[in-house]
C-alpha cells in the first residue's frame, strides 16, 4: 500500500505532467519489497547447490538454488516481494521424495540484484532456467509466480504437471487496482499500459488472464487456494477452475495467502499429485 502523502504527490504530478507521473508510478509499480531472510531461511538455503544464471532475454542475472535428487525436475516460482526460501517446506518435502528441485530469486528479489522488475521478467527467468536444466516435469508457482507459470506452460515450456498456489488471474485487473489506489487519471493510465506493452512486448488487456491461458495447457493442473486469502480472492481461482481441462483443485480454509505454503496438508497434497501416475 502506498502512503497517503505519496498518493497526494502522485495526484499533483498527474495534474502537472501525465507522462512524468506515469514514469514515476511505473517505477513504484515495478519495485518489490525486499525483506531480509530470517535465520531459518538462511540455514535452509545452505543445504542447496546454488549458482548464478544470466537471463539473456532481460540482460539480468538471478540467484538459483538446486536440491539434487534422482527423480524428475521441478521448478518452483515465488510471488511478488517473495523469494525462493518462502517455499522451503515444499522444497524440503519434494527433495525428501527424491525430486530434483530448482528454485530462484527473481530480479530485485532475495539474493538477486536490482531494484525493479516486472511480470515478463519472471516469465523469462522461468524459461531460461527451464532451458538450462531441461526436461522439466513440473512447475510450482505461487501468486504472481503462479501466473508466470501458467503463461510458460501455455506458451513456452512443455510440462507434465503444474501446481498453482493462490495464482494471480487477470493482469489487467492488477493494473486497474493499482490505478484506482493511486487515483491516476485516464490519460496517465493509458500511457502506463502502452508503456509496458512497448517495454515488454506483451499485450496487456482483459484477455491476459490465467482463466484464459489454462485452456491451452495440456499438462495436468493442481489448483490450490485458500478461502480466507486477503491478497488474491478465491473467486479468481474459481474462475480459473471452470476452464481447467486436465486437473483438479484443493480449496482450503483459514490459511491465507502465504501460510498455505507451510501447511502440512497442502504440502502432502502437492507431493501426492506429483507422484500420481508414471513419470515420463
Amino acid at each position: 500500500m502506498i502512503p497517503r502523502p505519496l498518493i497526494n504527490f502522485i495526484s499533483f504530478l498527474d495534474f502537472l505532467n501525465p507522462y512524468l507521473c506515469m514514469r514515476f508510478t511505473a517505477y513504484l509499480w515495478t519495485k518489490p519489497l525486499k525483506p531480509k531472510r530470517n535465520i531459518n531461511e538462511e540455514e535452509f538455503l545452505l543445504t542447496s547447490d546454488n549458482f548464478f544464471l544470466k537471463v539473456k532475454a532481460i540482460n539480468k542475472t538471478i540467484k538459483c538454488y538446486h536440491w539434487v535428487g534422482d527423480g524428475p525436475k521441478i521448478i518452483l516460482v515465488h510471488g511478488w516481494s517473495g523469494r525462493a526460501s518462502n517455499m522451503s517446506k515444499i522444497i524440503n518435502k519434494l527433495n525428501q521424495n527424491n525430486f530434483d528441485v530448482y528454485a530462484f530469486d527473481a530480479p530485485a528479489h532475495g539474493e538477486s540484484s536490482g531494484g525493479n522488475t516486472n511480470l515478463p521478467e519472471f516469465i523469462s527467468c522461468i524459461e531460461s532456467l527451464a532451458s538450462k536444466v531441461s526436461p522439466i516435469y513440473a512447475l510450482v508457482g505461487h501468486s504472481l509466480g503462479g501466473f508466470a507459470s501458467v503463461y510458460c506452460a501455455a506458451k513456452k515450456i512443455r510440462l507434465d504437471k503444474i501446481i498453482l498456489l493462490c495464482p494471480v488471474n487477470n493482469v489487467f485487473e492488477l493494473f486497474e487496482t493499482f490505478f484506482n489506489h493511486t487515483r491516476l487519471k485516464k490519460k496517465t493510465r493509458n500511457l502506463m499500459i502502452n508503456y509496458f506493452i512497448k517495454k515488454t512486448g506483451i499485450i496487456i488487456n482483459k484477455q491476459l488472464a490465467s482463466e484464459k491461458l489454462v485452456k491451452q495447457i495440456k499438462a495436468k493442473i493442481l489448483l490450490i487456494h485458500d478461502e480466507s486469502d486477503a491478497q488474491i480472492s478465491i473467486l479468481e481461482s474459481k474462475k480459473i477452475k471452470k476452464n481447467i481441462v486436465h486437473g483438479t483443485f484443493y480449496f482450503t480454509k483459514g490459511l491465507g495467502h502465504s501460510r498455505l505454503l507451510r501447511n502440512t496438508k497442502v504440502v502432502d497434497r502437492i507431493i501426492s499429485f506429483l507422484k500420481s501416475g508414471s513419470f515420463k
